[in-house]
Formats: C-alpha cells, structure tokens, sequence
C-alpha cells in the first residue's frame, strides 16, 4: 500500500513539475473578481453601497473625524481620558505619522479608488429595461457624487495631492497635481452627479445622495475657491422648486436621538435627523445598534468591513458625553463667543448656547438634563465636576437618556444643511456687496433658535464678522470651523490667540494650515515623496 501511495505522489509532482502549467490555472468558477462581478443592477447597487461604506470607515465619520476636526478648528478640548495619540490634535503637535490623519487620507483614497472601479465597470453594462437605465444613470451620479466628496476633501485640506481619475491606472505612482487641478475635477463630478441624480429618494432609499446635495457640494466648492457669482447661484437654487427644504423649527430635532423630537412642541418630524428632516441636505446615516447579536458595539474603532454585522452607529454621543467616556469637553473660546454685543452696544447671550452645550447660568448653557427621560422626577441639575464647567449637549442622548452603555448613537452625521448654506450664501452675497440680501439670510438662521434680529449688519468688514460668528455658533461641533479658519486665511491669528489663553501658548504654525502629508504615502509613492518640503506638506 506504501508503495502505490507512493507512486501516485510521484506521479503527481511529475505532473504539476512538468512543462504543462495549466493544471495551476484552474478557477473556482465559484468565485468572482473585479472583472465578472458587475453584471447587473443588483452587484451595480452593491458597488454604490461599497463606496459609502467608505464614510464609515477609520478617519471619517464613525469615530475619528469628529475629534480630528471639532479639536484642529478649537470646537473641543481634550479631557484626561483622551487618548494621547488623538489629543496632540488640541496643540498641533502632530507629525505626519499621526494616526488618524493617515486613516483619512488611506480611506478617502479608498473611496476614489471605490468610485473608479464602478465607473469603469458600468461602460460594459448596457441595460436594456428602461428601470435598470435610470438605475445606472444614479448609480453613476452617486459614484461620481462621493468621488467629488473624497476629492473635496483632500484639495480643502491637504492642498496638492494625487489626482485619480482612473481605475486602470490606480496603482501607478501619481505625482501631485496643482490645486486648480484637483478643484476643476471637484467641480466636474458635482456637476455631472447634478444630471444623474434624483431630487428625493423614496423612505427605502433615505440617506442616499440627492440632486440637492450635489448642488450644495458645487456651490461650497466654488466658495472655497472665491468664486463669489458661480456659489450663489447654486445656493440659491435651493430655496426654490423642485427643492423642498426648509429650516426645521427645532435645532434639536436636527441633534438628538430617535423618537426625541416628536417631544418638542415645536419639532417638525417625529424621527430626528434619521427621518424626512427637511433641512438636512447630505449627512451620513446611522442605526442604531440593538444587541450583541446583531453586530458589534465598538465597532467604530476600525472593524466597519471586518468585525461583520453591518453596524453604522457613531460613538459620539458617547465619548464626548459627559456622563460617559467624556473624552473632550466645549473649548472655553466657544463657549466665549456666544457673549457678545446687540446692536444697543448691551451684553448679549446667545439662545444657542444652552442647545450647545450644558454650563451654568452665567455660560447660557444648559443648566439641566434629562429633560424628556421617562420615569421619575426629571430633570436633574448639571452640575460641572472639577475643573471642566461645559460638557456637550449637541449630538448627546442626555435630554432623553441619564447615560448610555455602549456606542449606540443613531443620531446621523449632517455634512451639510440648510442653514449652513444660508450662511454660505450671505458669505456669497457680502463679498458682492449685497448686504441687503445676505442680512435675509442671516436673520432667518438666527430667528429659528430665538436670537434678535439684524436690522443692519454695517459695512463689509463687519458683515464679514457678524457672518464667521454665526458659523461658529450655528455650526458648532458639527465640524466646519477648522475648514472656515482655513479658507479664510485666519486661522493663525485666531487660533493663537484662542490657545494663549487656553494653554498658554502659541502653538499653530505656517505650515499647519494645511494636513502633513501621509508617512503612508510618502513610504509608498516616491513621486509624492520627492515634492514634500520639510517633512510636511
């Protein structure tokens, strides 16, 4: 019996060994790949699908990008609890191996990378059912929607980078490409998304991207690049049929959980953001999480694609919360900036202050919670512990909840909403010189929370005062600042100064108007590698 075993093993290794190599060429016929996958509508929509993942994933919106940026733009201070590799965002003493910058870059890139693959693969797709033609126009719209979000987002913060505009040459090292470059790209997608994409989705499809939302990403792109006319025509297109949005009455039924705001008295929906909100323009969607069974709780760490269950919860509510994981607190610059003057000359407290933020009377901020929690006598008093005196109240459970036990939030990530393009437009309008139009603006975005009327917003220096303030109130932690400081060239002077009296110190930097580039990219793109000044950017 050896002995034949032994033959056939010979006569095997003789085979393979052989000058006939197609027995190793076999295919699992099982088995798909890049090439045969896309077919049809269905693996099409999956391919769409693949590509949002991406705003899940480490760096964006899961976890990392809102303590990237609500620290670089001084929204939020870091707390004891704050890991040490996140918390150098606060004084940027980061270097170009930082983790969660270089999960940014990996994963926006990995969105273009997503996109193209899709775009590519939808020449050979020749639908004939007329369905399954408009599928393919708004799937592509989509791919080219996202690719223009990723590419948005790294000229806004690291100035030149690779340009990829196709799949096939994806793995080719791309040098840097200049900024106009990479903005004429930026401008193409939303524009080509703009013809492709619908005006709404059906309730199955919420959270999909809109005709809107292109129009909104076209407009701030052409803000961020001055191009004052272009941004507010497309602004303005908003406000007006076939578009349907609207100021909701209630900031908080944009920020806090399921079911909350049909609490308020004045909510215009009955399912927060999650649901029909009709100032909500992009966001990123997310479920709540319901049990050990049905995926996993931490997800948010980096296992959106690997860990399984399909989980799309954030971990914000959580670890900004207070009475949680309370990892960064309300900077005391921001908590400053909603004091400021009224037109008589008289101290002024904002109304948005206590949907900001939770504080003492004396701050405007909240100065109770659990407000709408059931059970029990309710509310309780906030009371600041130690040394931190504001905690934060937007994107937090604490109006309906005493304290959570895992990431759960299902609170969705607004990206953009109606209010904020109000303000970019009144931006828009004040670099024309039309105070009138962009003083509408202004005061329609400020009435909804309760806060006085402008009846004049003065020459354009001040009207451009009066616009950044707003911005930073209205949008506070909803990570805008930093790009605000950014595109306007102050980020220096006023962060600065914000830190000297936060700290103590001067720490920003020249350079730190723009995102170092990647140690990952630099170790791996030699064409990139060879054009970065001073290790940086």
């Amino acid at each position: 019996m050896k002995k034949r075993i032994l033959a056939l093993l010979t006569v095997s290794a003789m085979a393979i060994g052989g000058c006939n190599d197609d027995i190793l060429d076999t295919k699992n016929q099982s088995a798909y790949d890049e090439a045969t996958y896309f077919t049809s509508a269905p693996t099409f929509n999956e391919g769409v699908i693949a590509i949002y993942s991406g705003l899940l994933m480490p760096g964006l919106y899961s976890r990392d990008a809102y303590f990237t940026f609500d620290l670089l733009g001084n929204d939020a201070s870091k707390n004891i609890f704050l890991p040490s590799e996140i918390a150098v965002l606060e004084d940027y003493s980061y270097g170009s191996a930082q983790p969660q910058i270089q999960d940014l870059w990996k994963n926006l890139y990995r969105m273009v990378l997503r996109a193209n693959v899709l775009l590519d693969k939808s020449k050979q797709w020749n639908p004939t059912l007329e369905s399954e033609q408009r599928s393919k126009m708004q799937y592509l719209a989509e791919a080219q929607f996202l690719r223009g979000y990723a590419n948005f987002m790294l000229v806004s913060l690291w100035g030149r980078v690779p340009l990829k505009r196709d799949y096939e040459t994806a793995a080719v090292d791309a040098p840097r490409a200049s900024v106009e470059e990479v903005w004429a790209a930026v401008e193409q997608d939303f524009t080509d998304a703009i013809a492709g994409l619908p005006v709404a989705h059906n309730a199955s499809n919420l959270g999909r991207v809109t005709q809107g939302a292109a129009v909104a990403m076209l407009g701030k792109s052409y803000l961020y690049q001055k191009k004052y006319a272009q941004a507010e025509e497309q602004f303005k297109k908003l406000l007006t049929a076939p578009y349907a949005y609207s100021l909701s009455k209630s900031l908080d039924a944009l920020f806090t959980p399921s079911g909350l705001a049909k609490n308020f008295e004045n909510a215009d929906v009955p399912t927060s953001n999650n649901g029909r909100e009709p100032e909500v323009i992009f966001n990123v969607p997310h479920g709540k999480w319901e049990g050990w069974g049905t995926g996993n709780a931490f997800y948010m760490f980096g296992g959106q694609e690997a860990w399984g269950g399909k989980a799309t919860h954030s971990g914000r509510a959580q670890e900004y919360g207070w009475n949680d994981w309370n990892n960064v607190v309300v900077s005391n610059a921001l908590v400053q900036a909603f004091k400021y003057k009224n037109e008589a000359g008289q101290d002024y407290i904002d109304p948005r202050a206590a949907l900001t933020f939770y504080g003492d009377a004396p701050s405007g901020g909240d100065v109770t919670y659990c407000d709408k929690c059931s059970g029990g006598p309710k509310p309780f008093p906030f009371t600041p512990t130690g040394t931190v005196r504001y905690n934060w109240r937007k994107y937090g459970i604490y109006e309906v909840a005493e304290k959570s036990n895992i990431p759960q939030s299902d609170i969705n990530t607004i990206i953009i909403r109606l209010a904020d393009v109000k303000l970019m437009l009144a931006e828009a309008l004040i670099y024309q010189n039309k105070p009138a139009e962009a003083l509408t603006q202004i005061n329609e975005v400020r009435t909804r929370s309760g806060a006085f009327a402008y009846t004049s917003l003065g020459d354009q220096q001040s009207a451009l005062a009066i616009l950044r303030r707003e911005r930073q109130l209205e949008l506070a932690g909803e990570q805008v600042r930093w790009f605000d400081l950014n595109r306007w060239g102050i980020a220096k002077q006023v962060l600065n100064a914000e830190k000297q009296a936060q700290l103590g110190r001067q720490p920003f930097q020249d350079k730190h108007a723009l995102l170092p580039i990647p140690q990952l990219e630099k170790e791996s793109n030699p064409r990139v590698a060879a054009e970065v000044t001073g290790d940086w950017n």
